[in-house]
């Protein structure tokens, strides 16, 4: 937790982050919010300034009657290490979605506006990643390319508080492999215990 003690950006847990931007695989765009946002999640959350995009950590007060130039000095300081965060987020999107975040006035705002821009799914479109899900089939692909695609989809069915259980997506995955893996098929349908998806992946 960034305290006022760090006066400086060298200092603060965010100046760390700044070389590890470079090699942020993700740069949030159309197409990978749910990537993006558990990237950043992870990495904002280890070097312990999560709570300026959650609110965990808000502002202090500006100016408080009776207060010490310590408590003064703790605004200034909180708004330092949330412009520079607010460059850091800024530096992981795409140059097309920055303009969605022009006139965000600190790091919170900036998080909560792409989360509305970029998170929000609507009832045809929980239709359609159902419907992906289920006629999902292995065809070209390999085992693993497979299995990552149908846990990819689990994952953003599972962000909009729609989830399925280990054994759903077993039965799903099992359903779309071709007629070469039968006997396969056949084994894991008659096992007594039902493996969970991450033992399925490693069969």
């Amino acid at each position: 937790m960034v305290t006022t003690s760090q006066l400086a950006i060298p200092h603060s847990s965010i100046a760390s982050l700044f070389p590890m931007v470079s090699n942020v695989h993700v740069k949030l765009d159309d197409t990978n919010y749910l990537q993006w946002h558990f990237q950043m999640n992870l990495m904002l959350e280890c070097h312990g300034i999560l709570g300026f995009v959650t609110g965990s950590h808000p502002c202090p007060p500006q100016f408080v009657i009776g207060s010490n130039s310590e408590e003064i000095e703790a605004y200034k300081v909180w708004q330092l290490h949330d412009k520079a965060l607010m460059l850091l987020l800024s530096t992981t999107l795409h140059a097309s979605v920055i303009s969605c975040v022009i006139g965000s006035t600190n790091a919170r705002e900036m998080w909560l506006t792409l989360k509305e821009r970029f998170a929000i799914i609507t009832k045809p479109s929980i239709f359609l990643l159902k419907t992906c899900l289920f006629n999902m089939k292995k065809g070209l692909d390999s085992i693993a390319q497979y299995l990552n695609h149908i846990k990819d989809a689990r994952d953003q069915l599972s962000c909009v508080g729609v989830h399925f259980s280990d054994e759903d997506i077993i039965i799903l995955a099992l359903n779309g492999l071709p007629a070469e893996y039968n006997t396969f098929r056949c084994v894991m349908r008659c096992r007594e215990s039902m493996l969970s998806f991450k033992e399925f992946q490693c069969c």
